[in-house]
């Protein structure tokens, strides 16, 4: 993709674009995070780097069904998720 053809795509000047991926400018406004993240179709803490889940619906999905679950679910499922972690540290 280029400068101009993302810069279109959110709104805002190949320029920034160039600024932005230099390391020169970091977008401060929150609607142009929000267009790049959207955009990528990415979640805002991917896009920050605080995540490394990139499917932001996957992980809207998740976070609603865990949520609609019971206390005791909810244990069960952590449980289950540190069972998973361990096994693939073990297969490593």
């Amino acid at each position: 993709m280029t400068q101009s053809v993302l810069g279109r795509a959110i709104d805002i000047s190949p320029r920034m674009i160039s600024f932005y991926e230099s390391g020169n400018h970091f977008p401060r406004d929150e609607i142009i995070l929000k267009r790049i993240a959207d955009l990528f179709g990415v979640s805002l803490d991917y896009l920050l780097g605080h995540s490394d889940l990139r499917e932001e619906e996957a992980l809207k999905k998740l976070c609603s069904r865990f949520r609609s679950l019971s206390e005791a679910d909810r244990r069960t499922v952590m449980s289950f998720m540190e069972f998973l972690i361990e096994e693939n540290h073990l297969k490593e």
